[in-house]
């Protein structure tokens, strides 16, 4: 009787040995989820045997389960096993027509591919980025860009350069089919982002190219160069910042497009933005070259200025304060964009060894900037100072508008050095 029962006990151990008709089979049972992760857990295991377990709780959506375990488990076992699973994943994930939209099965296993990469081994990276590429990579790739835990745009920052050829690929075929000569196909604003976040040079090049060509599409400039801006200067919170490497090459095409009068004001000062960001030294020559640039926006003058001072801070005081152009400026425009912001720099001293030099020129608006800043620093003995100073050189402009006759530099020394505000 007792041999028996040790039998019976045997038969039915035997069931609930881990494999995969097993693991298949607790998908469908009460306690089949912690059986699961067990059998992910457990390393005396095939490692092929625990990524099946995965790729089943990641079907039931419990993504977390996996992570949790996989958090937990040693290094060497943990590429082992993800490298099993990856393939696993990517069966779920495929999309077989490239116009077609991903189900919510195909959403959640791309997610866990992106997820579950950052524990894998140099060599199953790879592979998992092809993976991604290829699920990304097709004219629906508008659409698929949103869709799930992580937008495409921050798939492919995280994947780098290697995104950017099946991108480009994406939107050569968008660009190139005939038939277009009364309506060219659209240019989405995902497709711009991911390439931009791609930190290719390459793709860099190409988005800039997109801005200037002619398809009939007013806000193509405006879009490409938006998409630049918010890969290298400010995501939003989307993913992290691109490194400005890619720009380096490309530094003389977006001068020119910054400086281009036919481009729109934003796609301009998009482009300024992105040379302040290569940083010193070569942010500085662009930029100063830029400030005394003819342009018909009058702000055009502000923020070439305004970004020459942020890229180059103390060391760029002087050169771009005097590569001004004379004419009409507006006292808050001028204080916002200029004398503010280097009111606002270190070293202290550096910063106002500059202004004395300005305030000894023999031009007015060097002397206005000098005396607006120092005014700005608030330190009493310079701010004291400023009662010296005697001109009656017209601030023309002062006012933003002809309602009010304009102070000379002498007056509005006398009232900074006092206090008391214009009126």
């Amino acid at each position: 009787m007792i041999a028996r029962l040790v039998l019976i006990a045997l038969l039915v151990s035997g069931c609930e040995k881990t494999n995969h008709d097993n693991i298949d089979k607790w998908t469908h049972t009460e306690k089949g989820p912690g059986k699961l992760k067990h059998a992910v857990a457990d390393e005396g295991i095939d490692p092929d045997l625990s990524a099946h377990a995965a790729a089943n709780l990641i079907k039931m959506g419990k993504d977390p389960d996996v992570r949790q375990v996989f958090d937990q488990m040693g290094p060497a076992r943990r590429q082992q096993v993800i490298g099993k699973l990856g393939p696993r994943l990517w069966e779920m994930a495929r999309i077989e027509g490239d116009m077609q939209m991903p189900n919510p099965r195909q959403v959640g296993a791309k997610d866990a591919l992106f997820s579950l990469r950052k524990y894998a081994d140099d060599a199953t990276k790879q592979q998992i980025d092809t993976y991604l590429m290829d699920w990304y990579g097709a004219p629906s790739y508008e659409g698929r860009a949103n869709v799930g835990a992580y937008t495409g745009a921050s798939v492919i920052r995280t994947i780098g350069q290697p995104g950017c050829k099946k991108l480009k690929q994406v939107t050569d075929g968008i660009i190139a089919p005939p038939g277009q000569d009364k309506a060219k196909n659209r240019i989405g604003d995902e497709l711009l982002v991911g390439m931009a976040a791609s930190g290719s040079p390459e793709c860099v090049a190409y988005v800039l190219d997109i801005a200037k060509m002619k398809r009939g599409d007013e806000s193509l400039p405006t879009r490409a160069m938006s998409a630049l801006y918010k890969a290298y200067v400010d995501p939003g919170g989307l993913f992290d910042i691109v490194d400005s490497a890619g720009l380096i090459p490309n530094l003389d095409t977006i001068t020119s497009i910054a400086q281009d009068e036919s481009m729109p004001p934003g796609a301009s000062n998009d482009a300024v933005a992105l040379i302040r960001v290569v940083g010193m030294p070569k942010c500085l020559p662009a930029l100063v070259s830029m400030v005394a640039h003819p342009h018909p926006d009058p702000r055009f003058k502000y923020v070439g200025a305004n970004n020459a001072l942020k890229c180059g801070g103390e060391k760029a005081i002087l050169d771009t304060v005097h590569a001004l152009p004379d004419g009409p400026y507006a006292r808050d425009e001028l204080v916002g964009a200029v004398a503010g912001e280097i009111a606002k720099m270190t070293p202290k001293d550096a910063v106002l060894k500059d202004l004395h030099t300005l305030l000894d020129s023999k031009r007015t608006l060097d002397r206005w900037v000098a005396i607006e800043a120092l005014a700005a620093m608030k330190i009493p003995e310079e701010t004291a100072k400023l009662a010296t100073v005697k001109s009656g050189d017209k601030l023309t402009g002062y006012w933003g508008d002809a309602t009010k006759a304009d102070p000379t530099l002498g007056q509005r020394a006398q009232e900074l050095a006092s206090g008391k505000p214009s009126k």
